[in-house]
């Protein structure tokens, strides 16, 4: 006779085991690429065990075996289950794509983007979603012969927390080789620094793909080295125009902002930016020197000690014009130094805040007390190079007086 009791202790534990082997069943029949049986195995799981990833990999299952209906509700589950996961939209839209939907495509491909807005897999996506969009006819032409020798779909990619379905493109293949010829051309001559050149292959490349943000983002950068502030101004709105959450032209518009001292409008781009991406050292960064000209030190520190956590070697000197977000140049004021000092005393890095405390000195800081009573200084008491710091500040001051 059995023990009732004992099989109620013992039954969770049954069920517990079964839903791990149904998972670990799935997962590795997913990774082989035997989806018929990682479908199965998923479904197979207790409801309370379909988490939004694993649900995301039971759409893409039905996906690729044809089962569109299936997989549709599959990715629904899994935006239900995590409406903050990217990875099921994204699905979802390279779902609707092969459908030809391509402008119900395009709306999930930008849900999922402002979910996950520097998702490179994602960015292509919306690429091709939007040239498919506004060129509807002949992306259905393209789209039928595609479809002939392959599906819609390139391959599975694991980025950004998620398995993300990248799509084919629709665009005629010679003109997509054209663009990012003209492009690669481009990068080269912003390497070289020679802007006025990369101007006009950035050009020649857009007027064939007037969909690919970066490149487009890429043309404001040239712009903004060679101090054409409303030209790139112009490309950079273009970019949020196609990527309303694109970080890099974010970036870019409100270092635009700073350069014509509109340090509030700047500062607002900054904080909508790091909502999307708080880990982003070089908006951090930019965020700390926009507070530093708004005189307000404590939370200018702050960005700024958040971005060295992140890259300690941000504030290393940066090769010119390289780079889709402009990192802004410090404004050279004895303050400014003053604090970036104290910020890597703080960090423990003495001759490099030392080296800070020497160029506030030579930039017309006069005000010894407050070094003297600095407490990340008070460890430099006895170093000879502080002492000649101190005695630089304090003739400065001696001479203001």
């Amino acid at each position: 006779m059995y023990n009732v009791p004992s099989m109620k202790r013992i039954l969770p534990v049954f069920l517990l085991f079964g839903a791990t082997v149904f998972a670990q069943s799935g997962e590795e029949s997913f990774l082989k690429g035997q989806y018929a049986q990682a479908g199965a195995a998923f479904e197979r799981l207790p409801e309370p065990e379909k988490t939004a990833p694993i649900l995301n990999r039971l759409g893409i299952s039905y996906h690729l075996l044809g089962r569109s209906k299936d997989a549709e509700l599959a990715y629904g589950r899994a935006i239900k289950a995590d409406s903050d996961l990217a990875a099921p939209r994204n699905n979802l839209g390279a779902l609707l794509y092969s459908q030809r939907k391509f402008s119900d495509a395009d709306s999930e491909f930008r849900r999922a983007a402002d979910r996950n807005s520097d998702n490179t897999i994602l960015s292509e996506n919306l690429h091709l979603s939007r040239y498919a969009r506004d060129n509807a006819r002949d992306a259905r032409e393209s789209a039928d012969r595609v479809a002939v020798t392959r599906p819609l779909l390139l391959e599975i990619f694991q980025n950004g927390g998620g398995d993300f379905l990248a799509v084919a493109s629709l665009i005629p293949p010679a003109a997509q080789v054209d663009s990012a010829q003209h492009a690669i051309r481009a990068d080269v001559f912003v390497a070289r620094k020679l802007f006025d050149d990369a101007i006009i292959e950035y050009k020649r490349s857009i007027a064939i793909d007037k969909y690919n943000a970066s490149v487009i983002n890429r043309l404001g950068v040239a712009y903004h080295n060679l101090r054409k502030l409303r030209d790139a101004e112009q490309q950079y709105r273009e970019v949020l125009r196609l990527r309303p959450n694109h970080l890099d032209a974010m970036n870019n518009l409100a270092v635009v902002d700073y350069l014509r001292e509109d340090f509030e409008g700047a500062l607002a781009r900054y904080k909508k930016a790091l909502k999307l991406q708080p880990m982003s050292a070089t908006i951090l960064r930019n965020m700390g020197a926009c507070l530093f000209s708004l005189n307000r030190w404590d939370e200018g520190m702050q960005a700024y000690q958040q971005a060295l956590d992140i890259n300690p070697a941000l504030l290393d000197p940066q090769p010119g014009g390289v780079g889709a977000s402009i990192q802004m140049s410090q404004r050279n004021t004895a303050q400014l130094n003053f604090y970036l000092a104290k910020i890597f005393a703080l960090r423990g890095q003495t001759d490099v805040a030392i080296s800070y405390l020497f160029k506030a000195a030579e930039s017309g800081f006069d005000d010894p007390k407050m070094i003297r009573d600095e407490q990340a200084f008070k460890p430099f008491a006895s170093d000879e190079r502080f002492g000649r710091v101190l005695q630089t500040v304090a003739a400065a001051a001696a001479k203001r007086s």
